[in-house]
């Protein structure tokens, strides 16, 4: 047993589930651990955008659109309304494609947003497992409960909504299913063999996920878990995750141009992060002080505290998944441990 497999024996007494991928270029192996079965498949939460903004590149390169490609000009005027309004004014002509993938669009976010007096988008989610919910019905949750966050390109929001806008553009853009565009985009050209859009991919099976918990429910086999669309949702595992990663980062999807627009983080996300075009970068100095020598590393982060981050500099990744909502704050400490392992 080496002492990576003591280390996540202890952490996987204290936590519903665990899968770790681990791979270091540098020392020439590749470290997994599941507390389920190898190719243990999990909900990739938030993960998802990363794929969703590397579509976005891909139609920005085939010269589909632009990233300064007005919004209004490729979506009908009933997905945007009442989005963008903010202090009475609409600001739906100026919002463009940069702004949804940095979060900048102004538009509120229906997953976490503030509701005033109705009830959070989570609490509908608890309460009503049984219901799938649809893109148009996840728009019109901040449309008819939430305010626009301010103008365009002036405030940073992270927001669910605005991806799920990323997502309709893609599907007017490439005239398919947004299911099939990540089939044939990224799954296909790498061989991602395990991963599937929950809720729109044949291939999606709820019952072969590993737990997902939410305020102490298991959530796994709940309808209302379709509350995501084009800003996560995918069924993955480590593995593919990992293929993903070493795809994007080195040429398989995009060129360097457009992954360093993605990598050019330029605003706070929690404090400790900070948000490009889709991808998260993070600099463990901001986590640990001492650890300012340390590697930067990009790539998605999912409210189930589920990672999957590339080291562009030594070519290492880092896959997690804890499949619990409150345990993001051990999430990094592992990845900090991970961290000091590959860079000792």
């Amino acid at each position: 047993m080496t002492k990576y497999d003591q280390y996540f024996n202890r952490i996987s007494k204290k936590i519903p589930t665990l899968q770790i991928y681990l791979e270091s270029k540098r020392d020439q192996y590749i470290y997994q651990y599941s507390t389920h079965n190898e190719n243990q498949s999990f909900h990739s939460a938030s993960i998802g955008k990363v794929f969703c903004a590397t579509v976005i590149m891909m139609a920005i390169e085939e010269e589909k659109i632009t990233l300064d490609t007005k919004v209004v000009n490729l979506l009908e005027k009933s997905k945007l309304d009442r989005l963008f309004i903010y202090k009475t004014k609409d600001y739906q002509s100026e919002v463009t494609i940069r702004q949804l993938l940095s979060h900048t669009s102004g538009i509120n976010d229906y997953f976490e947003g503030k509701t005033g007096k109705h009830p959070s988008f989570m609490k509908i989610v608890m309460e009503n497992k049984s219901h799938i919910f649809t893109p148009d019905e996840l728009l019109n949750f901040t449309r008819e409960f939430q305010q626009a966050v301010n103008m365009p390109g002036k405030y940073f929001l992270y927001s669910d909504t605005g991806y799920v806008l990323l997502g309709l553009i893609l599907e007017k853009l490439y005239n398919m299913s947004y299911a099939n565009i990540l089939k044939e985009k990224i799954y296909k050209p790498l061989g991602l063999n395990n991963t599937a859009l929950c809720f729109y991919d044949e291939n999606f099976d709820a019952k072969k996920l590993a737990p997902i918990i939410f305020k102490g429910v298991d959530m796994r086999l709940a309808n209302s878990l379709s509350c995501d669309f084009a800003g996560g949702g995918l069924q993955t595992t480590a593995q593919d995750l990992a293929l993903f990663l070493k795809g994007l980062f080195n040429g398989k999807l995009i060129s360097k141009d457009s992954l360093r627009l993605m990598m050019e983080a330029k605003h706070s996300f929690h404090g400790i992060m900070r948000y490009g075009l889709g991808l998260i970068e993070i600099k463990f100095h901001r986590l640990v002080p001492w650890m300012r020598n340390y590697p930067s590393l990009y790539g998605g982060l999912g409210s189930l505290s589920v990672h999957a981050f590339y080291d562009p500099k030594n070519d290492d990744v880092y896959i997690m998944n804890l499949g619990d909502a409150s345990e993001m704050r051990r999430s990094f400490m592992i990845l900090v441990k991970m961290a000091k392992w590959l860079n000792k």
